[in-house]
């Protein structure tokens, strides 16, 4: 017998809101709303800077993981 996996709804919608934001165009992506900002320095405030830099650094930890997700995508 197969056991199956059952996703809540909870799961579901974080996976629909991932895959939502990784299909964006890439001129309204994440990506290039941070170069924007950067572009323009005075659009956020000093603590909002430092909300995006730790926001990033969250995703900086993330990548090792991500990587490795993918490479065993990969190999299988």
């Amino acid at each position: 017998m197969v056991e199956q996996e059952i996703l809540s709804q909870a799961d579901l919608d974080k996976l629909l809101h991932i895959n939502e934001f990784l299909e964006q165009k890439q001129e309204d992506s994440l990506v290039s709303e941070i170069k924007l900002a950067i572009l323009d320095s005075g659009q956020l405030e000093l603590r909002q800077w430092q909300a995006l830099r730790a926001q990033i650094r969250e995703i900086e930890e993330l990548i090792p993981h991500i990587d490795l997700i993918i490479k065993l995508k990969k190999e299988t």
